[in-house]
């Protein structure tokens, strides 16, 4: 496995899973605001052939079919594809596995698929990145097409062809395009993004653009990390501009958000995390960024803030607001309630309702000590309620450690992966909330 693993999710989750996960040997949930339904747990099937370790979000189809990756498992344990099929009246999600990495010779077409979702363009096409394998050894950008019998696979790009990588390796998270955050699927004629997160010209990762040019596919590095480093997924506004956060590095060592000017592609730094005494306006920041109508940017940091409750040495997470004047605040601070029964380490980003309350999860805390899901009120001052508290059936088989954003149907059910837990041990989950 990857060791990069230990950069996208802070290092204090990654200590705190096991003691999270022997916590909840006992039912210790409350009464939820949502219903929660496993649709499936992984390592169902001998040697974890349907897949291990959800750690991506999902992408829902136009059908409702659920598509997303397990970072290990599948047939040759390098992570896999999979999709649930609901039936008639979804109460009911079976598993196909569409793709296990690692099918070829030295790995070169990819292993353990990216952090970020998938994506699907207006074909029914699924694309993806793997971190791991490729021609190169660093990592592809993939393609499953639908056939009549079963799904096709190919490499799009391989990374590290050059020397010394200067087009990026590792692809850790997902692609963006032009009107994603609207919900639309890719046109297939403009361009994909994405990052590196490591390589590029100066080996702190890169930018790269991706585009189809009918016989094949243009690739260009676009930015180079220089001073924030290990970047995340990124967003593509409506004047094709792309924003994203930096894990590390910045003015103050905390990561940092950024733009990069369409066309030109020049950076401009937004906001250099642990500005403020404490980190208390937040540290590592991860998760996509969320822009509102009105141009105002949300995120998530996995630590920092100023939670009375929390004993973590660097904070246990903030849900923030840049204003598109340029204003940054801090919405809220996890570990503001005792024993954090409000969650903490929040580092899957949010997504926004048709009220403009902000809905997400944390890794950490809650009653069951699995972490939750939560909604932010924009009406009550953001104030913070707990959807679902994860780890409160008995031996999690509700699922734990959601590291991945929620997506949210016409009817307002979210659905989102949990890394640990489930049925069949600590495998992981998919689930659905409803209100």
């Amino acid at each position: 496995m990857r060791s990069l693993l230990l950069l996208r999710v802070p290092s204090r989750i990654l200590l705190a899973a096991a003691a999270a996960m022997l916590i909840g040997l006992a039912p210790m949930g409350t009464a939820s605001a949502y219903t929660q339904k496993t649709l499936h747990s992984f390592c169902a099937n001998n040697n974890c052939v349907d897949g291990d370790d959800p750690l991506a979000g999902l992408l829902m189809d136009a059908s409702g079919n659920l598509y997303g990756t397990t970072e290990t498992g599948g047939k040759y344990d390098k992570g896999a594809v999979f999709k649930l099929v609901p039936n008639a009246n979804k109460t009911k999600y079976t598993e196909h596995v569409l793709h296990s990495f690692c099918a070829q010779a030295g790995c070169a077409g990819g292993s353990y698929p990216s952090y970020g979702s998938l994506i699907t363009d207006v074909d029914g096409n699924i694309y993806g990145t793997a971190g791991g394998g490729g021609k190169f050894g660093g990592g592809v950008v993939f393609k499953l097409k639908p056939l009549a019998n079963g799904w096709g696979y190919g490499v799009i790009h391989s990374f590290c062809h050059n020397t010394n990588c200067t087009d990026g390796s590792e692809p850790d998270y997902g692609l963006a395009y032009a009107g994603q955050a609207a919900g639309a699927f890719w046109d297939e004629t403009s361009p994909l993004f994405g990052t590196t997160t490591v390589g590029g010209a100066n080996n702190m990762g890169a930018v790269y653009k991706l585009a189809p040019t009918g016989s094949g596919w243009s690739f260009q590095v676009i930015h180079s990390y220089s001073s924030g480093f290990h970047g995340g997924d990124l967003l593509v506004d409506s004047s094709g501009n792309l924003f994203g956060t930096t894990l590390l590095g910045g003015a103050n060592s905390g990561g940092t958000i950024y733009r990069l000017t369409a066309g030109t592609w020049g950076e401009t730094t937004l906001h250099n995390f642990c500005a403020e005494a404490n980190c208390a306006d937040g540290w590592e920041p991860s998760g996509r960024l969320l822009m509102d109508a009105a141009g105002n940017l949300f995120g998530t940091t996995g630590g920092g803030g100023a939670g009375a409750h929390c004993t973590a040495d660097h904070g246990c997470g903030v849900v923030f607001e840049r204003t598109a004047n340029g204003k940054f605040k801090v919405l809220y601070d996890f570990c503001s309630r005792s024993n954090c029964r409000d969650g903490l380490d929040p580092s899957a980003g949010v997504i926004m309702d048709a009220s403009g309350n902000l809905l997400g999860t944390s890794y950490e805390g809650g009653t069951g000590s699995g972490g939750t899901a939560f909604s932010l009120s924009r009406s009550n001052n953001w104030a913070e309620t707990v959807l679902y508290n994860f780890c409160s059936a008995l031996n999690c088989a509700d699922g734990a450690g959601p590291v991945a954003p929620l997506i949210m149907d016409a009817s307002g059910n979210l659905f989102g992966t949990g890394a640990t837990g489930g049925a069949n041990g600590d495998y992981g989950t998919v689930f659905e909330l409803k209100p």
